[in-house]
């Protein structure tokens, strides 16, 4: 039997990578409303099963995404994580899981406004790989809905962003403040990524319940723009401005580096739009598999103001066939610039 794929988490709740934590409560919500098997008492036995794999499945992409640790594994690598996402995986199930908004919302969408008397309460029995994916909000089902509406023990998160550059992102960096006058360091591996979020437990504002436990520091990374390197996932860019004279006879140039400046050989007859590339001289891979490159991407400068000794010297070039590009040269620059637009429209 054909192994059903997995859908993205995103898509499983009608959202775009990047959405806020409010956007996630939204989203979550509704589809947990559309598709609780309650509503779907009266309908086909087909359909019943539809509605109740479609809510485990609502349910698997909430766990993940409310929380910033998961979701941040889940946005680098997707079901390749290690240990896995869902209710086979490591970093799966339902344990603990704990809905931190009001669960009123979702039971008067079911029950229209108001409870059920003892006769007419249902009783659910989902297998969710460690319990309702309600449980913890209010008891869970099963629970007869004991504590129901009791509000979290657990203080809020603190949300701070921390500011990396490219050299930090190469070599990994250890971040150090102080949070409620106590001094955190904050360790960041190497290659992290512009938008991706660390959690530190319990270093979040203190319970406003007595006994109650702190919330969580979150932390998201914001990369801070090189003045010469552009990054390109594991790759490094660098628009070398080459003076014509220099693609034209071949030479040598300099170009930035995460160690420093390196000298590059220049071929004659390079052309604009020419990429050369640097084995690992980008930045390392997070799964571990080596480091980028650093691709230095040629534009060949042509002067814009020209003395008159020098523009007898390229005038006696005019007429030369030579310098003439032709239909195999034109298409080969072509190509190179499509090949540029189509990255540019990937990342």
């Amino acid at each position: 039997m054909a192994t059903k794929t997995k859908r993205d988490y995103y898509e499983v709740l009608g959202l775009q990578k990047g959405a806020s934590d409010d956007d996630i409560k939204k989203a979550y919500r509704k589809m947990a409303v559309k598709w609780h098997p309650d509503k779907w008492q009266q309908a086909s036995d087909a359909e019943k099963k539809k509605a109740e794999e479609n809510f485990k499945e609502v349910a698997e992409a909430y766990e993940v995404l409310s929380d910033a640790n998961k979701r941040a594994r889940y946005d680098q690598f997707g079901f390749n994580a290690p240990g896995g996402f869902g209710a086979n995986g490591a970093g799966g199930g339902f344990e603990g899981f704990s809905a931190d908004f009001d669960p009123m919302d979702i039971f008067n969408a079911f029950f229209g406004g108001g409870g059920r008397s003892a006769g007419g309460a249902r009783s659910y029995s989902f297998n969710f790989g460690g319990g309702s994916p309600f449980e913890g909000a209010f008891g869970g089902f099963n629970g007869g809905f004991e504590g129901f509406g009791r509000r979290s023990t657990k203080g809020a998160d603190r949300r701070i962003t921390l500011k990396v550059t490219l050299q930090e992102v190469a070599k990994g960096v250890t971040k150090k403040g102080k949070i409620q006058g106590e001094e955190i360091s904050i360790p960041l591996p190497a290659g992290v990524r512009e938008g991706q979020q660390f959690k530190l437990a319990g270093k979040g504002f203190p319970s406003q319940v007595l006994g109650g436990q702190p919330g969580d520091l979150l932390v998201n990374i914001e990369e801070v723009p090189d003045p010469e390197l552009l990054r390109d996932q594991d790759d490094l860019v660098y628009n070398l401005a080459l003076p014509f004279t220099t693609a034209a006879l071949g030479g040598q140039a300099e170009v930035p580096t995460l160690d420093g400046r390196a000298r590059i050989t220049i071929k004659p007859g390079t052309q604009s739009g020419s990429m050369l590339r640097l084995k690992g001289k980008g930045l390392p891979n997070t799964e571990g598999y080596g480091k980028g490159d650093l691709i230095v991407n040629v534009l060949v400068y042509v002067p814009e103001n020209l003395t008159d000794k020098e523009r007898k010297a390229i005038e006696c070039l005019r007429d030369s066939q030579n310098c003439q590009p032709s239909e195999a040269k034109r298409q080969s620059l072509f190509s190179k610039i499509k090949y540029l637009f189509q990255r540019h429209q990937e990342a």
